[in-house]
């Protein structure tokens, strides 16, 4: 999966954009191929923003947002919520198959 790393306002360190990566390619263990990731950075007050948005093969791309003190709490938010966002599309995919015709 391609990863772009946005930092608005800002620069952010080299380590967080790569730990950024690191954890979005961690998605891809869960059984689909993403076409395309984009994570972008953002300074709110004294908290860090981080979205995030993954634009799958086909179906909708899973959006999610995250704000913390820390960079990395916020970037380990946001995979959370898309992993979640996930499971839920794919629980929602295999129901309907299970449905009788």
């Amino acid at each position: 999966m391609r990863i772009e790393t946005t930092c608005r306002h800002e620069s952010f360190p080299q380590a967080l954009l790569e730990y950024a990566q690191k954890q979005l390619n961690h998605i891809e263990r869960l059984g689909e191929e993403f076409e395309k990731g984009e994570v972008v950075f953002d300074h709110d007050g004294g908290d860090v923003t981080c979205d995030v948005i993954i634009h799958r093969k086909r179906g909708e791309s899973f959006v999610a947002s995250d704000k913390a003190s820390d960079g990395r709490t916020a970037v380990d938010g946001v995979v959370g919520k898309i992993e979640r966002q996930f499971l839920k599309s794919k629980e929602k995919q295999s129901a309907k198959d299970r449905r009788p015709h």
